[in-house]
């Protein structure tokens, strides 16, 4: 392990557990186990955007998805929608309107 990588593990298994509990109130205090093997993983607090003001085209213009691809499908009213399984990967959360009926699509 190069000094920089070393440095920043021994910063991070610092920190983890007292960031965990002064931003969450998550105690590790009873952890199997130990504190120091604990990393953080993933992205940080609000670092997936969620889709705000999502955009749609017509099923025929989707030329990017494959007939195999999942989507999540939603039908209110008289709207039809469908959000793809490969872009709510990189976003996980879209806060839409169909049909003037307020709705968040979460996977």
């Amino acid at each position: 392990m190069s000094y920089s990588v070393a440095m920043k593990y021994s910063i991070y298994s610092l920190l983890l557990p007292l960031s965990l509990f002064l931003l969450s109130g998550f105690s590790l205090e009873n952890a199997i186990v130990p504190k120091n093997e604990i990393l953080s993983g993933g992205p940080p607090k609000d670092g997936i955007p969620a889709i705000l003001q999502p955009k749609f085209i017509p099923a025929s213009q989707a030329t990017f998805l494959k007939p195999e691809d999942e989507v999540i499908g939603i039908n209110i009213g008289n709207t039809a929608k469908a959000y793809p399984i490969k872009i709510l990967n990189h976003h996980e959360a879209v806060n839409d309107t169909p049909g003037n009926e307020p709705i968040v699509v979460t996977f």
